[in-house]
């Protein structure tokens, strides 16, 4: 069992210029290992349309089961919601960023495989993550570094450590977080382009209550 790193109260302000802040690097980078992050990049044109009947029950289990908040030591109730923050050139961030300190220990929101782990120009250091069911990808990006191990074809449980907070990629340097991403797929061969979900209402803090729960809101 790890050491639980310190609980840190994020700045709203950081938060909020952190959402508005353009890319450090404007310019396109080298050729990553394998695609940028979705949250990056616009919107599939897939977004808006009406769900099907199977993609409906999948999300509702999701709902049920929830995810685990992937920064240790971070209260539900201190996650901004940043989903639909602008982002240049049409961009949507598509992902919610959980402020904590360099270093604080990113935990697997859920049971699953790593798809891939590597770099990319906006991402930095980035892990994506399958459910048991690939139906739901999960993507965490500009990780200070991976945990000891990890690589792709593990398969995770829920809790794991699977890296550490930090600011690679084309976060500004001064505001450490991950940037979490949850996404729909109907393809598992084509999980990198699969449709961006708000991943907060399904977020679980330390008492099995989820941000969308009746209890957050007494």
């Amino acid at each position: 069992m790890r050491t639980l790193a310190p609980a840190i109260t994020a700045a709203t302000a950081s938060l909020v210029w952190l959402a508005a802040c353009a890319p450090i690097l404007s310019a396109p980078g080298p050729a990553s290992p394998f695609p940028e992050t979705p949250a990056e990049s616009p919107s599939p044109s897939g977004i808006g349309q009406p769900l099907d009947r199977f993609r409906e029950v999948d999300t509702e289990r999701l709902r049920a089961t929830g995810l685990l908040l992937p920064v240790k030591g971070v209260p539900l109730g201190k996650v901004e919601d940043s989903f639909d923050a602008p982002r240049d050139d049409g961009r949507r961030h598509d992902a919610v960023d959980i402020l904590a300190p360099r270093g604080t220990p990113i935990l697997a929101a859920t049971d699953g495989t790593v798809l891939r782990i590597g770099t990319n120009t906006l991402g930095g250091n980035v892990i994506w993550m399958v459910d048991p069911d690939e139906r739901f990808a999960f993507y965490y990006a500009h990780l200070d570094r991976y945990a000891r191990g990890i690589k792709q074809g593990d398969r995770i449980a829920r809790g794991t450590v699977i890296g550490y907070v930090g600011t690679t990629g084309n976060s500004p340097r001064n505001v450490p977080h991950l940037h979490f991403q949850l996404m729909r797929v109907g393809d598992i061969k084509r999980w990198s382009s699969g449709t961006p979900l708000n991943p907060l209402p399904f977020l679980m803090g330390d008492a099995g209550v989820t941000r969308a729960s009746p209890e957050m809101h007494r």
